[in-house]
């Protein structure tokens, strides 16, 4: 089975999913949304579980976890917390949380290091963090 992530952000969120043994993390969506459009982001990983190439074979989300260095919560993390309560009256799939700090910036310290542009990085950040996040998670649970 695989693991289905998300980088939630206020405007874009980023996807990436394991392969059917759980060793492999692949990005695959930047998805672009209107500020906090939670619905349109549940209506994504809905097509993913029950329409996509991965059709039923995903039996765990992960949710990228934005807490502060320092542990404490942000606004942010409350955002998200809230989005897994949403979700998980959608989807009947287990939702956990993943510390994500760093990602997003070790995604564009990548993608600068590969040579991307500034245009091209915003394409890619987000589903590179998402891939960070779940190699983080898939090496956590090993």
């Amino acid at each position: 089975m695989r693991i289905l992530c998300l980088d939630l952000g206020t405007k874009t969120c980023g996807f990436a999913i394991s392969d059917p043994f759980g060793i492999i993390a692949t990005g695959i969506e930047n998805y672009h949304i209107a500020e906090k459009d939670w619905n349109a982001v549940i209506n994504k990983v809905k097509f993913f579980i029950f329409e996509s190439e991965y059709k039923n074979e995903i039996d765990l989300i992960v949710l990228g976890y934005p807490i502060r260095m320092d542990l404490s919560k942000s606004e942010r993390t409350l955002m998200v917390e809230e989005f897994k309560i949403l979700l998980e009256k959608e989807i009947k799939i287990p939702v956990v949380f993943q510390d994500e700090r760093q990602t997003t910036s070790q995604a564009e310290d990548i993608l600068i290091q590969a040579g991307f542009t500034r245009k091209k990085r915003k394409t890619k950040k987000d589903s590179l963090a998402a891939q960070i996040i779940l190699e983080n998670y898939l090496e956590r649970v090993k």
